[in-house]
């Protein structure tokens, strides 16, 4: 635990330095989700209610799928990428701590800080200007903390997994532009699943991506039963285990075929 916050401190000491970039990134987070507003409220205009979704959940899902799909754009796999790029994976795989261990702990210093200094006052600020609502209970509320915590765990492997492709490809910025695209779509972040085709939507929801942005901002409505609840966020955990052991593998894998482009 104390390599743990040593990592994530460090992680928050790198994001101050570049604080001004922060900034401009709250902002285009703040222009998406007035444009998804706006949008929307076109949308409820000529109906009450969605799918079982009325305009204030509605604009409480933009508000908080924007948020937590803003976090695909970065992503530990960019600075992965870079190491390999410059010639530093050398020295993070000659360190006493494990790769991956390393990147575990910059991904949740980022995480802290996405949500210390962007989440959280975002989130209640959109929600009293644009009209949202609170969690459909403490219950629902904590589950959803539970949910948001473990979809960091989803988000971490494929980040990595994207990263380990830059061994093999030397730079992995196409992968990675392609990667926030498909999990933005994939995890309820652009487009609620629950407007994809009824098969589809079935499919998707079982997926991990779901569980990063949709299963959360549901169990947060209180769109799901208590049963329902724990089901999905077990789910996600499963996901968690299993993307772990096939990257784990896939790591051992392509750490043989490591390429030093620069230095």
């Amino acid at each position: 635990m104390k390599k743990l916050y040593y990592l994530s401190r460090m992680t928050f000491q790198t994001k101050f330095a570049y604080i001004k970039a922060f900034w401009f990134n709250i902002f285009g987070t703040a222009v998406s989700i007035l444009i998804y507003y706006f949008l929307w409220k076109y949308v409820f205009q000529s109906r009450d209610e969605l799918n079982g979704f009325t305009a204030v959940e509605i604009t409480t899902y933009v508000i908080i799928s924007r948020l937590l799909s803003s976090q695909f754009s970065g992503g530990i796999n960019r600075e992965f990428s870079e190491w390999v790029q410059k010639g530093n994976i050398v020295v993070e795989l000659l360190r006493p701590v494990p790769l991956v261990f390393t990147l575990f702990g910059k991904r949740v210093g980022e995480f802290l800080f996405f949500i210390l200094f962007k989440g959280i006052p975002v989130s209640i600020l959109a929600t009293f200007i644009l009209g949202g609502t609170g969690p459909d209970g403490a219950a629902n509320f904590a589950l959803f903390l539970i949910s948001v915590f473990i979809s960091i765990g989803l988000m971490f492997w494929i980040e990595v997994m994207v990263g380990l492709i830059s061994f093999f490809t030397l730079n992995s910025y196409g992968i990675g532009y392609t990667k926030t695209a498909l999990m933005s779509i994939l995890s309820g972040g652009i487009v609620p699943l629950f407007l994809f085709p009824e098969g589809v939507a079935k499919v998707l929801d079982y997926m991990p991506f779901a569980g990063m942005v949709s299963v959360p901002v549901r169990i947060y409505l209180g769109k799901y039963t208590a049963a329902e609840a724990f089901s999905f966020i077990g789910l996600q955990i499963v996901w968690v285990a299993l993307l772990g052991i096939g990257v784990m593998a896939f790591y051992r894998f392509a750490i043989k075929k490591v390429v030093v482009q620069g230095g």
